[in-house]
């Protein structure tokens, strides 16, 4: 492809494209705002699970402290009669020391059923807000969901027209001056491509272009960019052709 045909082929791209910003534009904030709302629906539900998981297990482990407890001062009863028997100091002391240990799993234990209770009580609050969040963020969701669905369907053909109509242009150029144009059309927030205007200047910064600039750009042998602004700068011969095309 000539460097002119891909100029031209570059600019209709960005007529198409602009008239898909301004579908968008249309929708406001409400894209953003649809996204961001099940961000926060993900978000909410991974910690109701999460405090649901924990109170499932807490009532599982509650009642294998209740059975350990339960262990252990039959161990401490079954120490404490054994020692009344022994006859000697030694065994005195080894059953001594027995029950101390099974005392001391029993204060750990109990400190344990502590430690789960209270954070059973803030997991429990806690599912409570979340659901009743869930249950607003999900209304919310649902009501901006259909607001931007209706949106949607208003331009649903002109964008699908778009679209097929920017494939074409898309297909014609070649990867690595695409990906180029896609690389300024982001930096400069949509707009890529820019004629000379009045006074022989960007069409983008407005900042005046060498003489020796224009000659080349006239000439159309190779694609230029501009030197303040980054913008791939076309000849009005091409915005010209490209208006009589559309």
């Amino acid at each position: 492809m000539v460097v002119k045909d891909k100029l031209k082929t570059l600019y209709q791209l960005q007529q198409v494209d602009l008239k898909l910003d301004g579908l968008l534009e249309e929708r406001g904030d409400l894209p953003a705002e649809v996204n961001e709302l099940e961000k926060k629906i993900a978000v909410l539900k991974d910690q109701i699970k999460e405090n649901d998981d924990y109170l499932k297990k807490a009532v599982v482990r509650k009642k294998e402290i209740d059975k350990e407890l339960d262990d252990v001062r039959k161990r401490i009863d079954k120490y404490t009669e054994m020692r009344i028997k022994v006859k000697t100091n030694r065994e005195y002391d080894a059953l001594s020391k027995q029950i101390d240990n099974a005392k001391e799993k029993l204060q750990d234990l109990h400190k344990e059923l502590e430690g789960i209770q209270a954070k059973e009580s803030v997991s429990a609050r806690d599912l409570e807000k979340l659901r009743q969040e869930l249950e607003q963020e999900s209304e919310t969701y649902s009501s901006k969901k259909v607001e931007l669905e209706e949106l949607v369907s208003l331009t649903h053909d002109e964008e699908k027209r778009y679209i097929k109509e920017r494939e074409k242009s898309a297909q014609k150029i070649d990867k690595q001056t695409l990906s180029r144009y896609e690389m300024i059309r982001k930096a400069t927030k949509g707009k890529a491509i820019v004629p000379v205007v009045r006074r022989n200047a960007c069409g983008g910064c407005y900042n005046v272009l060498p003489p020796q600039r224009l000659l080349d750009l006239r000439q159309m042998e190779k694609i230029f960019i501009c030197d303040h602004c980054g913008r791939i700068l076309v000849p009005n011969e091409i915005v010209e052709e490209t208006s009589h095309d559309s």
